[in-house]
Parts: C-alpha cells; structure tokens; sequence
C-alpha cells in the first residue's frame, strides 16, 4: 500500500514538473518577444523623437516606428535598381575589411537569407538524394521539375545546400525515380543545414517518388 502511495506521488510530482516546464518553455519566449519589441519600440521613439518635435512642435508616440519602416522600404526599393545595388556593394565590401565588424555583419546577412530562403528561392519540399556517392545521402530541396522531350523521361532539379550556410551549394538534376521523399517541412529542412545536423527531428518518413509515368 504505501508503495502505492510512494508510486501515486512520484507521478503526479513528475507531471506538475512537466507542466510546468512546458508552460515555462511557452511562456519565456514570449516574455523575451515583448521585452525586445518594447525596447526597440521605446529606442527608436526615443531616437525619433527630438526630429518629430523639431519639424512639429510635439512628440507623436509610435512615429519613430513608422520612420523605420518607412526608411526599410526605401532601402529595399533602392536595392532593387542598378545604381542602388552598386552602392550596397561597395559598403559591403568596406564592411567586410574592417574585421569584427565583417564577422558581425556576414553572420546577421546570412541569418535574414537563410529566414527568407523558403521563399525567395521556391523551395517546394525536401528531399533526400544519394550524393556525393552511394550509400550516402544529402538533404536536398526540391525547385523544379523538367521532362527530356526526347525519351520524355522525367526529371527533378534538387538544390543541395551546404552547411552551415544554406545560402550556398549546388543544384543537381535528378533522375525522379532516384529521389527519396520525406515529410520534412522547409523550416526543418533549413535548420537541419544551419546546424550541420545538431537540430534535427527525432523522426521523419521517407517514401520513393511516385513511378515515372510514360507516353
């Protein structure tokens, strides 16, 4: 009986611990989230502000925020002619002497390419492929599909990242039949490359590419 009541006691003391674990790995998150949104939100107010109240006479709370915004969407429509991307070329490449400054700027770079990776790039799904030789296997993301008109034999372009920076790699076309399909989300993809296999799901499915069909 008592080991009943030892036993009945260690389990509901281990699901209060597990609970409470998983309300704090909710609730911290979020916690940090309002905290760098408040600062920065109060930071840029605080930096815009003496502008605001010089050009109008009074402090307008949120501006500062929407300057910045404002100033973000400049910069993109700037970088997206000729002469803008030959002025962003030539700060990035002073940046890139000046040694601390060059590690700190090419890791936050490569930290925004990878998060808008899934989109810029048209990553459809991932994929794993038998390379560089057999028996062993690469995650690749799947970006197109092309057929050879000749033998209408069907093909899939793979792009094959390389760690820990996604933004490179290489592409192969793959015969479709030799494609492995997974259930592997974009984002698990991505971190699976970023850390070089350290961030990994503790499962995931595999099925062959569906037969190739002929005409």
């Amino acid at each position: 009986m008592q080991n009943i009541k030892s036993s009945f006691s260690i389990k509901i003391r281990q699901t209060i611990q597990r609970r409470l674990i998983t309300g704090l790995l909710v609730v911290i998150p979020l916690w940090l989230t309002y905290i760098a949104l408040k600062f920065f939100f109060f930071l840029l107010d605080g930096f815009f502000a003496p502008i605001v109240r010089g050009i109008f006479g009074f402090s307008i709370p949120g501006l500062g925020f929407l300057l910045l915004v404002s100033f973000i969407y400049l910069i993109g429509m700037v970088a997206t002619n000729i002469i803008g991307k030959s002025f962003i070329h030539l700060g990035e490449s002073i940046l890139n002497r000046i040694p601390l400054v060059k590690n700190i700027y090419q890791g936050a770079k490569q930290l925004m390419q990878t998060i808008s990776m899934s989109k810029t790039m048209g990553f459809k799904r991932v994929v794993l492929i038998e390379y560089p030789r057999q028996g062993l296997f690469a995650v690749g993301f799947v970006t197109n599909h092309v057929e050879d008109q000749r033998t209408s034999r069907k093909f899939t372009i793979i792009f094959i990242p390389t760690p820990p920076n996604p933004v490179n790699g290489m592409f192969e076309i793959v015969p479709e039949e030799q494609v492995i399909e997974t259930n592997l989300s974009i984002e698990d993809g991505i971190k699976m490359v970023m850390s070089a296999g350290m961030i990994t799901p503790s499962h995931f499915k595999t099925s062959e590419a569906p037969p190739q069909t002929t005409s």
